[in-house]
C-alpha cells in the first residue's frame, strides 16, 4: 500500500489542538526552599550600643543555623564538616535578605536581642557546596622545600653543601607532589633563585627564608638541615661493617610574617654498609623515605591549627591618617571576630594595624571594604596579610 501524504488539519482543529496543549500544565518541578522566615534570640555581655549589636549578629546567626538545620544535619558527617561550616557560618549575616528587631532588653549586665529574619537557605546550600569543593586546596599550603645536606664533618661542625636535588630534598618533593601539594619551585619560573633559599636555610635565618619563598609566592618553606656521617666499626662473625647515621632537623616557616609554624626532628637512622665510603648517602636515602610522610603530615597540621584559631593579620592601609585611624578603629571593634586590634605606627600616610580575628582572612576582607565609614579597596591579599588603601 503506498503511503498517502498527510493532510493539514482544519483551522478549527488546530486551534482546539492548541487551546488543550495550553490548558493542560507541565508536570511541576519539585519545589525548592529558597527563603525561610525564623524567630531567633541572640546575648551579649554588656549595655551599650555594641553589646546590642553583637546580640543582633548573635540572633541572625542563630536564624542562619535554625534555618539550615535539617541541611546541616545531612553535612554533619563528613570528614571536612567543621573546617566548612566555620566558612560558611562566618558569614552568616549574608544569608539574611532582610530582619527586624523585635525586642531588646538589658539585664544584669547582658543584653537580650530577638529578630525576624528571612534567610535564604537556597543560597546558603550552595555557597556550602563551592566551599566544600575548594577546601581541600585551601587546606593544603603551597610550598618551596629547602633541605641542605653534610655528609662531611669539619672542626666547626657538619659542612652543608647548597646545591638543588639533595637526596633528602628530592625525597620529600617527589612524596609531596604525588599527594597533591603544589611545590612552587616546581611549577613557577621565578625570578628567585632556589640557591638563595639554601644559601639562607644554611644560615638560619627565617626572615630571609620567608622573605625569598614569599617571591616564590609560596605560603610555607619548608626549611631542614640534614647530617650524615660515620659512626662506628663493627664486627660481626669475623666481618667488619661500617655504620653511618642520619638526622634531620626541620622548622615550617610562614613567608607571610616569618612565623615558624612547626620544628620536627627525625632520626637518627642507621645503616650497616660492607665497605667503608659512601654510606652517608645510604643513610640520607633511609631518613629520606622515612621522613617525608611524616613531615607532610606535620606540614598540614600546623597549616590547618593556624587557620582554625585566632591570629594576627596584618593589616597595611594606604591614605589613613591618625583620624582616619581612629574612626577605622572604633568601627572595626564592632566586627564580630575581632578579639584585639593595635596600631603599630603611622608613616607617610600609610598605617600598619595588627588585628587579632577568629575567621579567615579572606572573611576579615570582606568586612573591612563594607564598612560604612571608612570606605577601603583591598590591593592585596596573603594567608596572614592585607594591603588595603583609603578611597
Amino acid at each position: 500500500m503506498i503511503a498517502q501524504p498527510m493532510r493539514p488539519l482544519p483551522v478549527v482543529a488546530v486551534v482546539i489542538l492548541l487551546t488543550l496543549t495550553m490548558a493542560s500544565p507541565l508536570p511541576a518541578a519539585a519545589a525548592v526552599p529558597v527563603d525561610t522566615w525564623v524567630t531567633a534570640t541572640g546575648r551579649a555581655a554588656g549595655a551599650d550600643d555594641k553589646a546590642r549589636d553583637e546580640a543582633v549578629a548573635q540572633a541572625l546567626r542563630t536564624a542562619v543555623e535554625e534555618a539550615c538545620g535539617v541541611f546541616l544535619t545531612t553535612q554533619s558527617k563528613t570528614d571536612d564538616y567543621k573546617a566548612v561550616y566555620d566558612k560558611v557560618i562566618a558569614n552568616a549575616v549574608g544569608y539574611v535578605r532582610e530582619h527586624k528587631v523585635d525586642k531588646v532588653t538589658v539585664a544584669q549586665g547582658v543584653t537580650t536581642a530577638k529578630v525576624r529574619a528571612r534567610v535564604s537557605t537556597r543560597k546558603f546550600e550552595v555557597d556550602w557546596a563551592s566551599i566544600a569543593h575548594t577546601i581541600h586546596q585551601e587546606n593544603n599550603p603551597r610550598v618551596v622545600v629547602a633541605i641542605v645536606e653534610a655528609v662531611h664533618q669539619a672542626a666547626a661542625g657538619p659542612t652543608y653543601e647548597v646545591k638543588e636535588g639533595g637526596k633528602v630534598e628530592t625525597t620529600v618533593e617527589s612524596f609531596f607532589l604525588a599527594k597533591g601539594i603544589s611545590l612552587m619551585d616546581k611549577n613557577t619560573a621565578a625570578k628567585t633563585q632556589k640557591r638563595d633559599i639554601l644559601l639562607a636555610a644554611v644560615k638560619d635565618d627565617v626572615d630571609s627564608v620567608a622573605s625569598l619563598g614569599a617571591r616564590f609566592k609560596a605560603d610555607v618553606v619548608i626549611l631542614g638541615k640534614a647530617v650524615a656521617k660515620f659512626g662506628k666499626e663493627l664486627k660481626i662473625a669475623d666481618q667488619t661493617m661500617y655504620q653511618y647515621t642520619a638526622s634531620l632537623n626541620v622548622r615550617v616557616v610562614q613567608t607571610d610574617s616569618a612565623r615558624v609554624l612547626a620544628v620536627q626532628s627525625y632520626g637518627p637512622f642507621t645503616v650497616n654498609t660492607m665497605q667503608k665510603g659512601g654510606g652517608e648517602d645510604k643513610a640520607l636515602a633511609k631518613l629520606a623515605d622515612d621522613c617525608a610522610p611524616k613531615l607532610l603530615a606535620a606540614v598540614i597540621e600546623a597549616w590547618r591549627k593556624r587557620a582554625n584559631v585566632s591570629r594576627t593579620i596584618e593589616l597595611s592601609i594606604t591614605g589613613m591618617d591618625f583620624g582616619g585611624w581612629k574612626t577605622f578603629k572604633a568601627e572595626v571593634s564592632k566586627l564580630r571576630g575581632v578579639q584585639a586590634i593595635r596600631l603599630r605606627e603611622i608613616t607617610q600616610s600609610v598605617a600598619s594595624i595588627d588585628i587579632e580575628y577568629r575567621y579567615g582572612n579572606e572573611t576579615l576582607a570582606d568586612r573591612l571594604t563594607e564598612l560604612k565609614e571608612v570606605k577601603l579597596k583591598v590591593t592585596e591579599i596573603t594567608s596572614n596579610r592585607l594591603r588595603l588603601k583609603v578611597e
